[in-house]
């Protein structure tokens, strides 16, 4: 029952080959109309791979539902229960962490593609192949259904042979979930995640609700030099490899993936934020990131450097006319980087600007405790309270107006001049 005592409707998904899922949800709030998400994170043509949709009423008579454009539906009368098909055909490199698919022993199944826009708090039920299990940190009831109140967050982890371990970081319960073969033991993965769990619950000081999972697989699709594909949703790191990818050293490798797919659990999926500020939970994590990468040995001074480098070399090679917000807002649309490479940029002036004023005793990261600080229980609008948040001193106040603010442009190449001078500001040893 939920707070008005009606049954939670009940989503039964039934897996019985790669091409697609079976799902029939029931107990549902008498209603006419279901729509199904189109897009998320710039994939398109979602809602194409729902087929065989039907609305039933009392005793299972067919209400005679009719599809009234691409992932809308309407019966005539009130329905009890809902079934349809979702295809899965497999997704493109871009999109393969983005939404739901099957290949071989293994795949994923996000609600969010997969049920009705309008359901909220279900419980949901599997069918597998034999010797197959799903997982997710979602808790179960005693008859094995999954209860989720927030579908659109919710990540199922389905598949065979998938090796679970449990361990407890500073009251956060962490679970790895690991199929496939790899060139590293699964403790490599929990020691990784721990250490970087551990930085980020210090950086914040702001313990996460529910268990988080990190879930592992195989990469089902090629993606040319692109080795990984990463998405955090919710509570649930999602990281795809190659399997074949020549990395030296796979235990950095996945510490510095952890550095920025872990920091999401808190920015933005903690914050109850509204509105478009994708640059700085993209822009300024990506940063952020990298200085965790670095305090941590997973990357060395030289790699920093690099790394700033060719994020400026990359924002060079395109027109700047956007201001950060505004590029936010054209994330998907047009295809706009200056999310990412612009506002990482602009949080490394940041950082130069408040180890200055401290004397460096504190970095753009000492804010993340500020801002934790004064999340509220209502939702509040994320440009507003960050950029309040970045313009405390004048220098920051200064760097908001002309770039996430602004469309000033940035020219940085008088600070990569001298990079011993550079390091020497940041106040590394």
């Amino acid at each position: 029952m939920n707070a008005s005592g009606a049954a939670k409707p009940e989503v039964k998904i039934a897996v019985s080959s790669p091409a697609g899922v079976n799902i029939r949800i029931e107990s549902l709030s008498p209603g006419r109309e279901w729509s199904f998400r189109n897009a998320y994170a710039g994939v398109l043509g979602l809602a194409e791979r729902v087929e065989r949709f039907r609305a039933l009423g009392a005793g299972g008579a067919d209400l005679d539902a009719k599809k009234i454009a691409t992932g809308e539906f309407r019966s005539s009368v009130d329905a009890g229960a809902i079934e349809y098909v979702v295809k899965l055909p497999l997704p493109g490199a871009a999109d393969v962490a983005h939404v739901s698919w099957i290949a071989g022993e293994s795949g994923v199944l996000m609600l969010a593609d997969l049920l009705p826009e309008q359901l909220t708090d279900v419980l949901v039920e599997f069918s597998l192949p034999a010797g197959w299990t799903a997982d997710s940190t979602n808790e179960t009831d005693r008859q094995g259904r999954y209860r989720v109140v927030a579908p659109e967050k919710a990540i199922f982890f389905v598949g065979r042979a998938v090796r679970r371990q449990l361990k407890t970081v500073d009251g956060v319960v962490l679970e790895t979930l690991v199929t496939g073969a790899w060139p590293f033991k699964d403790t490599t993965v929990v020691k990784a995640a721990t250490k970087v769990l551990e930085e980020y619950l210090e950086l914040t000081a702001f313990k996460l609700g529910s268990k988080t999972a990190v879930m592992i697989a195989p990469l089902p699709v090629a993606t040319g030099s692109v080795k990984w594909r990463a998405e955090t949703r919710g509570s649930t790191v999602l990281l795809l490899m190659d399997p074949q990818a020549q990395i030296a050293n796979w235990a950095g490798q996945l510490g510095i993936i952890f550095t920025h797919e872990l920091l999401h659990l808190w920015v933005p999926n903690a914050l109850l934020f509204d509105g478009d500020y994708d640059w700085f939970f993209e822009g300024f994590t990506l940063y952020s990131a990298l200085v965790t990468a670095l305090e941590l040995k997973f990357i060395n001074r030289d790699e920093y450097l690099a790394t700033l480098g060719r994020v400026y070399d990359a924002y060079l090679s395109r027109a700047d006319d956007l201001s950060l917000i505004d590029a936010s807002e054209r994330r998907w649309t047009a295809g706009n980087s200056a999310v990412y490479d612009k506002g990482m940029l602009v949080a490394f002036l940041y950082d130069l600007a408040i180890r200055k004023h401290s004397g460096g005793k504190m970095w753009l990261g000492s804010l993340y405790k500020n801002l934790f600080a004064r999340r509220t229980t209502q939702p509040a609008n994320g440009n507003e309270v960050i950029i309040q948040l970045l313009s405390s001193t004048p220098a920051g106040a200064d760097l908001a107006k002309s770039y996430i603010e602004g469309q000033r442009e940035l020219d940085l190449k008088p600070l990569f001049a001298d990079q011993k001078q550079l390091l020497k500001s940041l106040y590394f040893r």
